[in-house]
C-alpha cells in the first residue's frame, strides 16, 4: 500500500488529536481517582509544641496556622501547620470533652507549596473545582484540594497523597503537637 500526500494530511492530524484526547483521559483519571488513601498514621515523636486553647478553637470548623520544628536529617526546618476542630472524628485526631481537633502539614505533597484554608466552599467550587459543602485545604499552585475530613486525603488535583498529620494531644484545656506522621511527605519520600 503506497501512501499519498492526501492520506498523510489526514494520517498526522488524526494521530495528533488521537494522543491528545488520550494524554486528556489519562489526566481526568489521575486527578479524580488515583490517590492514595489515608492509613493508621505512624508517629515520629518531635518537641511538644503549644498550638491553641480549646477555647481558641471554639466552633466546628475554627482554625489555626502555626509552625512545628521537625528535624530531616541534621537540618531543623519549621513545618507550616494548621489545626482544625472538627464536627466529628477522623483517624489521627484528638478527642476532648467531646470536640474533635485535627493538625495536618500545610505542604503539598505534589510540589511543596504552602495550602490554604478554604472557608467558602463557593470559592472553593471556583477556584479550586473541588465541590463540597464545608471548607477544605487548597494548593494555589496547581489546584490541589485535600479534605480534612477524611485526614488530610487528596481529592483533587495533581497531589496524590495525603497531607501528613500531626499528634496532637491536650493537657489542661490547652492543644500541643507532639510529633508528626511518617513520611513527611514531600519532605521525606516513602
Amino acid at each position: 500500500m503506497k501512501l499519498g500526500r492526501r492520506d498523510i494530511i489526514w494520517i498526522i492530524p488524526s494521530a495528533i488529536a488521537a494522543g491528545f484526547f488520550g494524554w486528556l483521559g489519562y489526566r481526568t483519571v489521575y486527578i479524580q481517582f488515583l490517590k492514595t488513601g489515608v492509613a493508621e498514621p505512624v508517629w515520629k515523636d518531635g518537641p511538644r509544641v503549644r498550638v491553641a486553647d480549646a477555647g481558641e478553637l471554639e466552633q466546628p470548623w475554627s482554625f489555626k496556622y502555626f509552625e512545628y520544628p521537625v528535624r530531616i536529617g541534621t537540618a531543623e526546618r519549621k513545618l507550616q501547620a494548621v489545626a482544625f476542630r472538627l464536627p466529628r472524628p477522623v483517624s489521627g485526631s484528638l478527642e476532648l470533652d467531646g470536640a474533635h481537633f485535627l493538625a495536618l502539614s500545610r505542604v503539598c505533597t505534589h510540589q511543596g507549596c504552602t495550602v490554604n484554608y478554604v472557608d467558602n466552599p463557593e470559592l472553593g467550587a471556583i477556584a479550586y473545582n473541588y465541590r463540597t459543602d464545608h471548607p477544605f485545604l487548597g494548593c494555589p499552585c496547581h489546584f490541589g484540594a485535600f479534605e480534612p475530613l477524611q485526614g488530610g486525603r487528596a481529592v483533587y488535583g495533581p497531589p496524590r497523597f495525603p497531607l501528613p498529620r500531626l499528634r496532637l494531644e491536650a493537657q489542661n484545656g490547652t492543644i500541643y503537637a507532639t510529633g508528626h506522621e511518617t513520611p513527611l511527605r514531600p519532605i521525606e519520600q516513602g
